[in-house]
């Protein structure tokens, strides 16, 4: 059976796609313009690409099996299409995977359209395949911005750099941390500076247990069947769909249920999985942060011996110590104060500066706290002058 394969892109880069298609004397329609006019729809003089953009039969997910068989009458016009002129089927990333699951049998594979078109102003980085040098600059960039803590800093490089050397020999497909500690002392930050490194321009991939129930946590997580009362979609399988990031962060870990446990347990060994709706997701060169509130020694307590050994690092964070509070309050000022006068030409004095940064910040553990405080005190000082 004859099948068309798909192409993909991100909305963010339509404007580009518009400008190549037509240097390339392409055409860019919208699905219902092509099917209401197929039998006597003609092209302009020289066209020698047309790209069909379905992406708005699906912007209405609930109305979107009923109007697969109009998309079903395009891939069938297509492929009866005179070959004198390439016409693709292309449509927004997060509806790919659902026009091939619906359409499996007339759907081939699934690529970017920015990949066929030489188009890659964002290129996502995994931390693997970037240089030695690209690897070094992100951990700088991590010691830079993360206080504190400077053993756990120095084992991560360690665990990464093994981790570069064993995914390239087939051993190792993912890199698993597991981070315990008290609320507020950075352990989500490693996760958000990893992504802003590596793909500082794409949606980060963050579930939260605490947000979850214990009775359905699974299907949540990679949804339910199609019929099954309740979540038709799983929220790791939609933020995966949505975003190239390489990054994934699981915070509140200790909250899940035990056949959350047991999913992970395989996907920590097998680097893939498949969801509910038969999708499958290969976690290749990934990173997974899994971060906890339980103290370490309650780390036996929630999670099997099996699961713990297929984590590629295990530690404890601990509060900030003085003079680490010293540095990242002078730190978050100037940082603050930087952008500040980016963004609003306001000179924030030195006056101020020792004003906001004459608090007694050694008595707060949590570091959103003493975000909080500093970012009242500047409020104190400049707003009056912005408004």
């Amino acid at each position: 059976m004859d099948k068309i394969d798909i192409y993909e892109y991100d909305k963010r880069n339509r404007n580009d796609l518009d400008d190549v298609i037509s240097e390339m004397h392409g055409e860019m329609v919208s699905w219902s313009f092509f099917a209401k006019e197929q039998k006597s729809f003609s092209f302009p003089p020289g066209t020698k690409q047309v790209y069909i953009d379905i992406s708005t039969l699906f912007y209405s997910e609930d109305k979107a099996d009923s109007l697969i068989s109009i998309l079903e009458i395009i891939i069938n016009s297509i492929l009866s299409y005179p070959q004198s002129i390439d016409i693709f089927l292309i449509t927004e990333k997060q509806y790919s995977q659902l026009v091939k699951d619906m359409l499996y049998f007339k759907i081939g594979e699934i690529y970017r359209l920015e990949d066929k078109l030489e188009i890659d102003n964002d290129p996502i980085k995994n931390i693997v395949d970037i240089s030695q040098n690209e690897f070094n600059s992100v951990m700088d960039y991590l010691n830079e911005n993360l206080f504190g803590n400077n053993l756990f800093k120095t084992r991560l490089k360690e665990e990464l750099s093994k981790f570069r050397l064993f995914n390239v020999l087939g051993y190792q497909p993912i890199f698993s941390v597991l981070i315990c500690g008290a609320s507020g002392i950075g352990k989500t930050e490693i996760a958000r500076l990893l992504h802003k490194k590596l793909a500082p321009n794409e949606p980060p991939i963050k579930i939260n247990f605490g947000n979850y129930s214990a009775e359905h946590a699974l299907s949540s997580l990679i949804g339910s069947p199609r019929g099954y009362i309740g979540s038709s979609k799983g929220e790791l399988s939609d933020k995966l769909s949505l975003s190239r990031s390489k990054v994934i962060l699981i915070d509140e870990f200790e909250k899940a249920s035990k056949p959350v446990y047991n999913f992970f347990l395989q996907l920590l060994e097998d680097g893939s999985f498949t969801d509910s709706m038969g999708r499958d997701y290969n976690l290749e060169k990934y990173i997974i942060v899994f971060t906890s509130n339980m103290p370490k020694e309650k780390v036996g307590e929630y999670l099997s011996p099996e699961l713990r050994s297929r984590f590629n690092l295990k530690c404890a964070l601990y509060p900030l110590t003085l003079d680490d509070k010293i540095k990242y309050v002078d730190f978050k000022i100037t940082q603050m104060v930087d952008r500040v006068k980016d963004k609003t030409k306001i000179i924030v004095t030195d006056t101020d500066i020792e004003y906001i940064k004459n608090f007694d910040f050694n008595r707060i553990a949590n570091i959103r706290d003493v975000n909080a405080e500093i970012m009242r005190r500047l409020t104190e000082r400049i707003y009056p002058q912005l408004f």
